[in-house]
């Protein structure tokens, strides 16, 4: 008997509960101190959400002046649920400006079932096919960078940013594609 090879399936209810859960978790383990608050109005951690790719509850955490986390949980084409970590370096002098910074990292993504619909070019199996990520059932895995703006009015608890992330699609199957996402988060 040949063992199957769909390894992961999530149901809706249970799937989306268990993630809310998981997120939860590691959103309330991983709140930093103020010691390395760098945010907006020095707080080191803020949560928003993005529209886009993907459409997500967004959260930052600034473990330096230029470098951060970023985390979020939401829905795109990898999947529904979409979960993404990325890390990252901040360019606060790019342009001699402190309301206004570039930012680079790397970052990886996890899709399961559900995906919204999107197509792409990509390869899979050395054929052209339309996507990587074909099933509602598959689980993707893929690797990512970030390239980003980030505005952070003055005196608000703020930051405003705009993303366009590159991503390599390395499981169910092969493929690349462009993420944009345009977000605000609020720093309490």
């Amino acid at each position: 008997m040949i063992p199957s090879t769909k390894c992961v399936s999530l149901s809706k209810q249970g799937g989306h509960a268990f993630i809310l859960f998981i997120f939860t978790i590691l959103l309330a383990v991983s709140i930093p101190t103020t010691t390395h608050a760098q945010g907006p109005q020095g707080k080191s951690f803020g949560i928003g959400f993005s529209v886009g790719e993907p459409t997500a509850v967004s959260a930052r955490i600034w473990t330096s002046r230029q470098n951060s986390w970023d985390i979020a949980v939401g829905s795109s084409w990898i999947g529904n649920p979409h979960i993404h970590a990325d890390y990252l370096w901040h360019f606060n002098d790019a342009f001699n400006s402190r309301i206004v910074s570039l930012y680079a990292g790397v970052g990886g993504v996890l899709g399961a079932g559900d995906r919204d619909d999107g197509w792409f070019v990509v390869y899979k199996r050395g054929k052209k096919e339309e996507r990587w990520y074909n099933g509602d059932d598959d689980f993707a895995i893929a690797a990512k960078g970030v390239f980003g703006l980030n505005i952070i009015p003055r005196n608000t608890p703020l930051d405003i940013f705009l993303e366009i992330d590159p991503v390599i699609g390395l499981s169910p199957g092969f493929g690349f594609d462009i993420m944009p996402a345009l977000g605000i988060r609020f720093y309490p």
